[in-house]
């Protein structure tokens, strides 16, 4: 829906999670000089580095980049932001003194607001060699008078904002129908005050820093800020095991605020970015609202984030240092990952990053002498890319490419199911070509999950990752084009990963596993729509390039062992899709 009403708009704002644009590479030397051209000349572009082994999920900060939703984890470059200003809310504990320490080391100049101010003195003391330098700010963000006011101490003392981040937030254990109750008049104390306190700050308060902020960078004619909220991952659907409260609403009301201050944006022409970070449980002082028990419950029972990896994800939309995601991924050297579909585009891509970051990577393809030849080109790196012969369609070719692994390299700790194909037949006339698409895109997955398992608990690996390249067709169905059986396998894959993601919880598993849904991407596989509509897509719409995707995966894997990246959704800013 909204990607419909941004093409009618004629707004270049991307619904994602991750979206880098064009970016320079010797990759698009295959499409020939004309194309290559006219996307370096008449495109803004990125270097690899600016989407440096990032997704999802994720970001680069270039000012035509624009994240839409990351869930967490770092990386890029944050030189362009050294001696400007960032004003954090609710930054005396927890994710926002997090985030605040994490600005102040990649020298901002940052205002810590906080009503608790005491407590940010103290962190801008612990601060005081840092490169940037932290300012203390008393404030109750419940107060429209104390928001002007800071804003108004900003103005004086440091000329205005660059970066806002929405990080003040309060909850509630208050039920719904308690609410209803007090508010039809009921006896008692009134515990809808506590909801409308949750109102006023997650939706009141981060409106007005919002339209403060703006109104600070137009007055100074900054058109390449950033507005970071801190969301929640209950901001985008309800839990099943808990009660829904006024907190589940309030955030959902972040979600639609982000949308529609970036549609707003864009009709201005402006280039400043909004984007929602929304984490999962979080070892925050947040907690103590819901009581001792269910904190414990939550806190005990469950697995968490820390704060940190939230101010790693605000450093990330931001852009942060280049050798963030290499010390990530040195768990993973000379590991084996398995690859499907590695002969061109997207595997080739994922293929040669991997080997690159040091993996032993396996690289599965019909067309074998592609992937041998991709492995000369990389005999330097510090892993080494083994090509295997297989048809992802058959099982025993699956079976007998990991007994293969098996032999040579002790078995499999990644597998990122990549090969897929797709069809141009329309439902109605459903046959050969719809049923190659399940075999593939399904079954062949599923065959392959299941044996990557079977590998890792043979040798006690309870750590591995399995990465599903999968579409952003596998969450809508577009309304430009028919849909197939290709639309249907994609949806199929979204339900897999969830399905299986469940079961590896249930499990007591730390295995890992991710779908990752670029749009639109330029490789081999829109051939099979035909010339017109391929023309369509690659020359009427902005598009991504394979090693966005391959970024992507590097993000994903580069994470802590207690962070996964459930989805991750790529697309170019404007697509028209």
């Amino acid at each position: 829906g909204l990607r419909r009403e941004l093409v009618q708009l004629g707004s270049k704002i991307k619904v994602t999670s991750v979206s880098p644009g064009v970016v320079v590479t010797e990759f698009m030397n295959l499409y020939g000089e004309e194309i290559k051209n006219r996307l370096y000349t008449e495109n803004p572009t990125l270097q690899s580095k600016d989407i440096a082994d990032a997704v999802v999920y994720t970001l680069g900060t270039p000012p035509h980049v624009q994240i839409h939703e990351i869930t967490i984890k770092p990386k890029l470059d944050m030189e362009r932001w050294s001696g400007k200003v960032a004003l954090v809310t609710g930054a005396s504990v927890g994710i926002g003194a997090a985030i605040v320490e994490e600005l102040v080391k990649h020298g901002l100049k940052v205002v810590g607001l906080a009503r608790r101010v005491e407590k940010v003195e103290e962190l801008a003391a612990g601060l005081k060699n840092a490169p940037g330098k932290l300012y203390a700010v008393k404030a109750d963000a419940f107060k429209e008078e104390d928001i002007l006011a800071a804003f108004d101490w900003i103005k004086k003392n440091l000329g205005g904002v660059d970066i806002l981040i929405n990080n003040a937030g309060v909850g509630t254990a208050e039920t719904l129908s308690s609410y209803f109750m007090f508010a039809r008049g009921g006896s008692g104390p009134h515990v809808s005050d506590i909801s409308w306190r949750v109102l006023e700050l997650n939706v009141k308060g981060l409106s007005i820093f919002t339209r403060e902020a703006l109104k600070s960078m137009k007055e100074r004619g900054v058109n390449d800020g950033h507005i970071i909220h801190i969301n929640s991952v209950l901001g985008h659907w309800l839990p099943g095991g808990r009660p829904v409260t006024m907190y589940h609403a309030s955030k959902h009301v972040v979600t639609v605020l982000t949308e529609g201050l970036r549609r707003e944006l864009v009709q201005l022409g402006s280039k400043t970015k909004v984007t929602s970070i929304s984490p999962g449980l979080t070892v925050t002082e947040f907690a103590n609202a819901y009581g001792p028990e269910i904190k414990k419950f939550l806190y005990e029972e469950n697995a968490v984030l820390q704060a940190k990896d939230i101010a790693d994800a605000v450093i990330y939309t931001l852009g942060t240092p280049p050798h963030v995601q290499k010390l990530d991924m040195e768990r993973w050297s000379g590991k084996v990952a398995l690859v499907t579909g590695a002969s061109a585009g997207i595997g080739a891509a994922i293929v040669e990053e991997l080997v690159k970051h040091g993996l032993k990577v396996v690289g599965l393809a019909r067309r074998v002498e592609k992937v041998e030849k991709l492995a000369a080109d990389l005999k330097s790196a510090p892993g080494k890319l083994y090509a295997v012969k297989a048809d992802i369609a058959k099982e025993e070719d699956i079976i007998a490419a990991f007994a293969w692994i098996k032999k040579n390299l002790g078995g499999v700790d990644i597998l990122v199911n990549n090969a897929g194909v797709g069809t141009g037949e329309p439902l109605s006339e459903i046959g050969k070509g719809s049923w190659q698409v399940l075999d593939v895109n399904v079954k062949g997955l599923s065959i392959f999950t299941r044996e990557a398992l079977k590998s890792m608990k043979e040798r006690g690996v309870n750590d591995g990752h399995i990465i599903h390249l999968n579409s952003i067709v596998g969450h809508s169905i577009p309304g430009a084009t028919p849909a197939t059986m290709y639309h249907a396998s994609k949806h199929a894959v979204t339900v897999l990963t969830e399905g299986l993601r469940r079961e590896l919880v249930q499990l007591g598993s730390k295995i890992k596993i991710t779908s990752v849904s670029p749009g639109v991407v330029e490789t081999e596989f829109a051939d099979i729509y035909g010339p017109e509509l391929k023309k369509f897509l690659y020359k009427e719409n902005p598009v991504l390039q394979a090693k966005d995707i391959a970024d992507a995966v590097i993000y994903t894997l580069g994470t802590p062992p207690h962070v996964q990246i459930h989805e991750i959704t790529i697309k170019p800013i404007g697509e028209k899709m």
